[in-house]
């Protein structure tokens, strides 16, 4: 064997693929009318890859079991989202939620790998609840619904918020992507 063989055996599942460059298989079937042991090579490695493997792995029950993980992992996360804007807002008092809202923003990142998600499951609980506190008297259950219009402003300008601080979880998990990367 010489050197151009060893170069065709390590081509040999490229070839039998036909995942080679036009011009490296035009190389190689040159060299295979010079060299039988090749040529033998070349036609083993096409009966082998002529054998279909069966698999017995349901494919459609497998699928479906990971789409109810994800779901239910989706229902955690989003539960934990409206605990997060129930127990740790501004509404509050409480300052709490810069931490709860980035580290939220980290673990939805990092599960959706987008950050739009994120950004809409840290605004929209914020938001909904205040415009709820606003319009809603806790305490005696009645309900001022003149005050809807005028409570969307600051509602929004609350969620905004806490969104920053999910935005900065969302890059944080993105510097973590990045070194995990690298690692």
């Amino acid at each position: 064997m010489n050197k151009d063989c060893f170069i065709v055996e390590d081509l040999l599942t490229l070839y039998a693929e036909d995942l080679l460059q036009p011009e490296t298989a035009s190389w190689l079937n040159q060299h295979l009318t010079t060299c039988p042991e090749c040529a033998e090579l070349v036609s083993l490695t096409e009966e082998s890859f002529q054998h279909n493997i069966e698999s017995s792995i349901d494919h459609t029950k497998m699928i479906s079991k990971i789409k109810l993980k994800l779901s239910v992992y989706q229902i955690i996360l989003v539960t934990i989202s409206f605990f997060f804007a129930l127990k740790t807002s501004l509404l509050q008092d409480s300052f709490g939620f810069i931490l709860s809202y980035t580290l939220l923003g980290v673990l939805t990142y990092l599960f959706y790998r987008n950050g739009w998600v994120a950004a809409l499951i840290a605004f929209l609980p914020i938001m909904l609840w205040s415009i709820a506190e606003s319009i809603l008297d806790f305490s005696t259950g009645e309900l001022n619904i003149s005050q809807f219009l005028i409570s969307i402003p600051g509602a929004a300008i609350l969620a905004s918020f806490h969104l920053l601080f999910t935005l900065l979880g969302c890059i944080i998990a993105i510097l973590i992507l990045k070194l995990l990367e690298r690692g």
